[in-house]
């Protein structure tokens, strides 16, 4: 493992990232049970009451979570400098996060205008407190140039889905936003697809490409990234996203193009690492850049070639639903399964350094920390991860053929039940070595 360059000496309590990380798996199995109660009609547009829950419960309940956990510890590790009073912040904006995720979904469902009322609230004052804290401390100048670049224009990415989702809520009350009329915002979809994508390619992927910088040459002892991937990738997610608030038929393809360099540049590296042993957390950044690629396959098909096939054919389905088919690769398939592997890195990774920093003090206490695959084992490692594949075909059967939603819906509790399991299972046995120092000291 190579660490020159990484900080250790401003972590924040463990048990901050922690809450986010346990927390993100139950509102993907609140998915699997919304799914079975909805039935197939979910998946005829994204548009649906189902789909709108449907996704903002992984966007916003999973992908969001974890990444707000994740920078917790990410900034003072990559950038040396953590957030100020982080146990406030993480506790405010960690309780205020899912009241609001909750109230929103319920919105969505609820005739009553009140969970909306709540969740504009709450999700506006949560974001507001956790921007804050991070922009005071990415306006500083830190060490890790590239990815704290990435950081930085992920979290500016942030702000614009922040304020183009409480505008876009803001139609069904008597708001007129940033000088927008509601009646613009209610005729205009074009204001939507801002907000999906800069959530997506934005917020979602441009900080898991300034990680993927740090971590891939951290974990795997793989080569660092070429040098002008790493100083231009995130400026031209930034500049094409930029160019599709105004361009969006040019600079969608742009956006697609650039990720397909990212992917291409992942797989590069990957193959090239010292360290050739079998890892799960590899076979995931290999899965999540097979979907980066399938996605640009698909999204530069041809769509007048499939409609030309039988009206029956799952071909010309995959045309009908092809704006479907390409979110769900690239949420479920890219962005979840990027967070899925690095959880399996982070969790043991982060506990197993916080308790090695409990005994600086005391180092015959050193014989209580377990093996990092005590936390996980690689078994298990591996079930997480062809429950996912599994889980992310029958995503794909159920967009094509709707009557599949019962199996994916179940796949999907057991998946994630599983991944709440093996995180509780870290956290516990963290905080069980962590007494046992405890007491080793005080004796």
């Amino acid at each position: 493992m190579n660490i020159s360059g990484l900080s250790f000496n401003a972590l924040p309590p463990i048990d901050l990232p922690f809450r986010y990380f346990l927390t993100a798996p139950l509102f993907v199995i609140f998915c699997g049970i919304y799914l079975l109660s909805y039935g197939d009609s979910l998946w005829l547009s994204r548009w649906t009451t189902g789909m709108l829950t449907l996704t903002h419960a992984f966007t916003l309940g999973f992908i969001s979570m974890v990444m707000m956990g994740a920078l917790l510890q990410l900034l003072p590790v990559i950038g040396g400098v953590g957030i100020k009073k982080p146990r406030f912040i993480a506790t405010t904006c960690h309780m205020l996060h899912c009241v609001g995720t909750c109230s929103l979904l319920l919105a969505f469902n609820a005739p009553t205008l009140w969970w909306l009322y709540l969740a504009i609230f709450c999700l506006t004052l949560s974001f507001l407190i956790y921007i804050v804290a991070l922009i005071q401390v990415l306006i500083k100048k830190l060490s890790q140039g590239d990815s704290v670049i990435g950081f930085r224009l992920a979290v500016f990415s942030l702000m614009v889905v922040v304020l183009l989702g409480l505008g876009l809520l803001s139609r069904n009350l008597d708001l007129t936003p940033f000088g927008l009329s509601k009646l613009t915002l209610l005729a205009d979809k074009h204001f939507t697809n801002i907000h999906a994508v800069w959530g997506i390619a934005g917020w979602g992927s441009l900080l898991i490409i300034a990680v993927s910088f740090q971590v891939i040459p951290m974990f795997h002892v793989a080569p660092s990234f070429p040098t002008r991937i790493k100083k231009t990738m995130t400026w031209f997610v930034m500049l094409f996203l930029i160019s599709y608030i105004f361009f969006p038929v040019w600079a969608m393809p742009l956006l697609f193009v650039v990720h397909a360099i990212f992917a291409f540049s992942l797989l590069s590296v990957l193959a090239r690492r010292k360290r050739r042993i079998i890892d799960t957390t590899i076979r995931y950044w290999q899965f999540a850049a097979i979907a980066l690629l399938l996605s640009n396959a698909i999204y530069f098909f041809p769509e007048s070639w499939l409609m030309l096939t039988n009206d029956a054919s799952i071909f010309h389905n995959l045309a009908h639903k092809k704006e479907l088919i390409l979110a769900a690769i690239i949420i479920f398939g890219y962005l979840v399964s990027v967070i899925q592997g690095m959880l399996l890195k982070i969790l043991p990774f982060l506990s197993y350094t916080h308790l090695q920093q409990r005994c600086l003090m005391d180092f015959s206490a050193m014989q209580y920390i377990p093996n990092m695959h005590e936390f996980f084992t690689k078994r298990q490692a591996s079930i997480l991860f062809y429950l996912h594949c599994t889980s992310s075909v029958l995503l794909l059967a159920v967009i094509l053929e709707n009557q599949f939603y019962y199996f994916f819906a179940v796949l999907l509790i057991i998946e994630f039940l599983y991944l709440f399991f093996l995180s509780l299972k870290t956290v516990l046995l963290y905080f069980q070595v962590s007494n046992k120092i405890s007491l080793s000291s005080k004796g």
